[in-house]
């Protein structure tokens, strides 16, 4: 899959050192951005664990220079979230229910990249929704535009289909973390999204509180300013009562 799929082979070697990513973003274009804000759930220690595995996955990703016709795997660059491989533990969502485990918090990091590239329009090969929608009318994230990632079955995988290179940059503010998409040049396309609800699930079970949604995702694009608008990406999404 990774052969085909043309990942690099060695993705770190794509990382831009900093003065070089430094003289990169002065000269070039912002493509997108995107802003995740980071929930204040829990106690302190796994408010302290989710913003260190933050920290710890923006570590590999930051500066990442994606080529012409490549690859972007967000598994193949965090690796095994495991304690030995630098995560701690934190909420996870699996099979419907809240648990905890290494590399909690990872989810925040697919759907804020999940986010830019689609609004980029960057080719997305592989993207799974959450199981739940946890976080009911509280979430942080519009239905539909979500991500999940769980290593050796849920990734997160765009192909730059551009002629353009380009650097993903993104850090962990105060509050939210942040990321950008720049190119050397312009942006050659408008983007539109549209996020559907097409049923909504009610709770069914006496420990259920929020209800679970089945949403489409449609991406429309044009090549800037001129041409007529064509649909370039559909997803559906579907999340449990719980």
């Amino acid at each position: 899959m990774a052969r085909w799929r043309r990942y690099p082979l060695s993705p770190q070697r794509q990382r831009l050192p900093p003065a070089v990513a430094e003289a990169f973003s002065k000269r070039a274009h912002t493509w997108q951005t995107a802003s995740t804000p980071i929930p204040n759930r829990g106690d302190a220690t796994i408010r302290t664990n989710r913003r260190h595995n933050l920290n710890q996955a923006i570590h590999y990703i930051n500066h990442r220079l994606i080529k012409p016709g490549e690859a972007f795997s967000l598994s193949q660059h965090l690796g095994e979230p495991t304690k030995h491989n630098g995560y701690r533990s934190g909420p996870v969502f699996v099979g419907g229910e809240v648990l905890s485990d290494a590399g909690g918090g990872l989810c925040l990091i697919a759907t804020n990249l999940y986010q830019l590239f689609l609004y980029s329009g960057c080719l997305i090969l592989e993207r799974h929704n959450h199981s739940i929608d946890a976080y009911g009318p509280e979430r942080f994230y519009e239905l539909g535009e979500d991500a999940a990632i769980a290593f050796g079955y849920k990734d997160l995988v765009i192909r730059n289909q551009f002629s353009d290179p380009l650097l993903l940059c993104i850090n962990v503010r105060e509050n939210d973390v942040q990321s950008r998409l720049l190119a050397p040049g312009p942006k050659p396309n408008n983007i539109i999204i549209r996020s559907q609800v097409l049923e909504r699930h009610p709770p069914t079970g006496p420990h259920q509180s929020n209800a679970g949604w089945s949403v489409c995702t449609t991406r429309f694009s044009r090549t800037a300013q001129v041409g007529d608008w064509r649909q370039d990406y559909l997803s559906f999404s579907h999340y449990k009562p719980c």
